[in-house]
């Protein structure tokens, strides 16, 4: 009986010590618990236990990832506690959520759930992990959080980050992750990455660092998105705006959390490109409810036939009647534009001299600045309007370019979309 007394009693202290290092090594939890094996990068931001981590990375090379298993480590260890994952649409959010549930459904943790779901998992510690969208703020307002997490933060609106989010934490004395790749220098993420706020543990990952992505797919990135985006995206490096005609600044406060959807009588733009650029294809309508132009949908691809694009136009407007289609009728967009009358569409040329895009790309700038257009988060998106840079010419006029490897097809095609040639066109 002795010996089987202490037989139990030595099993029941290695459970003990083998529980504890669960709860002590988030590196140890995520490969016995969850199955994920860190890369050694991964491995020193798991075990951080700082309050405040900012994680400066490039595409790929696994932020949400370990994010995910470090937040249900800190779920899991802490009882009664709220972890809310915040992200400039709800879509954002729930891509990094769907890791956590993946985590979750692949382990034993998938029955230690009290409740769960779509936007919410609750384990039987009392702890919660909440996805939302952060929007304005609005719906984040009367959240108090433990832990919060902010994903692709330099996308968020930095007065939502500094007057809504991180207040959450303030009663709870919480704790904040910012994780994203980097944009432009002018917002929260980039002056706390830089070092003007203390107290914050740093992680540069640029795309190299994961084992997974090798140089050549980095070189051919680098080839087809050109050098400056690929510094942003690969090489996590931020973005001098400086010559940025739509700085993200202004863009941000434009962003709402929507899914773009075809109207009937909304007004189209279109830039039917080049050989180097994009088809692009963007309508917009007045929204009565909020008293602002809605961006309803958008198209760019590389067109092999532009006939085959006018046909997908018809199309569209045949499903949702066009008020009208305004089109750069510059260059090869002469015959499009003859094409496009041929096939019964209203539509409206307008060649774009330099003095024209000044009226067109202006126009937008103005709609931007004050507030009266709403446009959804996505990254193709902004990316083209963005990469609009500008300088003066000796007349005091703007001279429009693009930074090199970008495109600005989306940008052109919205600008037309909003742009009335004459008072006879206006609503």
């Amino acid at each position: 009986m002795r010996g089987s007394s202490t037989g139990d009693s030595s099993r029941s202290n290695w459970r003990r010590e083998a529980l504890r290092k669960l709860v002590e090594d988030p590196v140890l939890f995520s490969r016995l618990v969850l199955g994920f094996k860190p890369f050694k990068y991964q491995e020193e931001l798991l075990r951080d236990e700082g309050k405040r981590i900012i994680v400066c990375a490039g595409r790929q090379v696994g932020k949400s990832t370990t994010i995910a298993a470090k937040a249900i480590h800190y779920a899991s260890t802490n009882p009664d506690t709220v972890t809310l994952i915040v992200s400039a649409t709800l879509r954002q959010s729930m891509l990094l959520f769907q890791k956590v549930l993946n985590f979750i459904d692949s382990s034993i943790l998938r029955s230690s759930l009290e409740r769960r779901t779509k936007t919410l998992v609750k384990f039987m510690n009392g702890s919660e992990i909440i996805v939302l969208p952060c929007g304005r703020g609005h719906t984040l307002r009367g959240y108090s959080a433990n832990l919060i997490i902010l994903d692709e933060a330099a996308f968020m609106p930095e007065e939502v980050i500094a007057n809504v989010i991180l207040p959450m934490i303030a009663a709870t004395d919480g704790s904040c992750w910012m994780v994203s790749t980097p944009w432009d220098m002018d917002h929260i993420f980039y002056r706390i990455w830089a070092g003007e706020y203390g107290g914050w543990s740093r992680y540069y990952w640029p795309s190299r660092l994961s084992p997974l992505i090798s140089e050549e797919f980095l070189e051919e990135q680098r080839r087809l998105i050109g050098e400056e985006r690929f510094m942003v995206e690969y090489e996590a490096n931020f973005l001098e705006e400086r010559s940025s005609f739509f700085p993200m600044k202004l863009l941000r406060r434009c962003v709402e959390d929507y899914e773009p959807r075809i109207e009937e009588n909304a007004i189209y733009g279109y830039d039917p490109g080049g050989r180097e650029s994009l088809a692009a294809l963007v309508g917009v309508k007045f929204d009565h409810g909020v008293g602002r132009w809605r961006l309803t949908f958008y198209r760019a691809e590389r067109c092999e036939s532009y006939t085959e694009f006018n046909s997908f136009i018809l199309d569209l407007h045949r499903r949702a009647r066009m008020d009208r289609l305004i089109v750069d009728e510059t260059g090869i967009g002469g015959p499009i534009v003859e094409h496009l009358k041929e096939l019964g569409l209203p539509v409206i040329g307008v060649k774009l001299t330099e003095r024209v895009k000044e009226e067109v790309l202006g126009r937008l700038k103005l709609m931007l600045e004050r507030g009266e257009i709403i446009l959804p988060n996505d990254p193709q998106l902004l990316n083209h309007l963005n990469c609009i840079q500008y300088e003066r010419n000796w007349r005091g006029g703007f001279r429009f370019s693009r930074r090199n490897g970008a495109h600005d097809d989306l940008a052109y095609a919205l600008a037309l979309a909003v742009y009335y040639p004459s008072e006879s066109f206006l609503i």
